[in-house]
């Protein structure tokens, strides 16, 4: 018996599905698209994901059906909230979320590209939306105070003037060890003006505000969230 028939051999009987996909994929038969997300792959860990997480997602209607986007959300302390963002908004409107931040590193790169991560780099971030995805922009951390987001560097938030993409604020409410989160999704964020040398800096202040007042008006009282 060849390696690949004892490894699905070792699936509990009951999970055709299952081993039939695991057969296929150690035999290389499996996609991935240009950017080197693996849906199959993704839908196979689901439901480990939601052992982990039980997430609740709130404005989801305020997310685009179709085209490119920008979902800006914060983060506290841990690494949770790119993968409860990525799969709450999937559960909610059927869309992949392409978050930046994969390392540009051998192992960890490829292995994060699988399940949507991609390179903080302005370029790659506008090519997935002119090709109509959903780009996940975590803001920077503020470790010190659970109340406060952290800010978003303009150089992230430019690539969403350049294609006409909309700015969608996303509020992320939940502890790092805790299994429950809830997401909440404000309207997308405009300027008030004609954009001009300054856009860029001004969209992205007018996106953390408006993630700190969803957070503010979300944010549970018990003192150990």
């Amino acid at each position: 018996m060849n390696p690949i028939d004892l490894v699905v051999d070792a699936v509990p009987s009951g999970f055709g599905a299952l081993t039939g996909s695991l057969r296929r994929r150690m035999a290389g038969d499996f996609n991935v698209d240009e950017w080197g997300l693996d849906p199959e792959l993704v839908a196979l860990v689901d439901s480990v994901f939601g052992l982990r997480w039980n997430i609740s997602v709130s404005g989801a209607d305020r997310i685009p059906k179709v085209g490119g986007a920008v979902v800006v959300f914060n983060r506290r302390l841990g690494v949770s909230e790119p993968w409860v963002v990525a799969r709450g908004i999937r559960q909610a409107t059927g869309r992949f979320v392409r978050t930046v931040g994969a390392p540009d590193v051998v192992a960890a790169g490829p292995l994060l590209r699988r399940f949507g991560a991609v390179l903080d780099r302005p370029d790659e971030v506008a090519g997935l939306l002119r090709a109509g995805q959903l780009v996940g922009l975590p803001m920077r951390r503020d470790v010190l105070n659970r109340e406060h987001v952290g800010r978003l560097e303009v150089g992230r938030i430019r690539a969403a003037l350049e294609t006409g993409s909309p700015v969608v604020p996303v509020a992320t409410v939940g502890r790092e060890m805790g299994r429950d989160w809830q997401l909440v999704v404000g309207d997308p964020v405009r300027l008030r003006r004609k954009a001009g040398p300054l856009a860029a800096q001004e969209l992205a202040e007018a996106t953390r505000s408006v993630v700190q007042e969803l957070l503010d008006e979300n944010l549970p009282a018990n003192w150990w969230w």
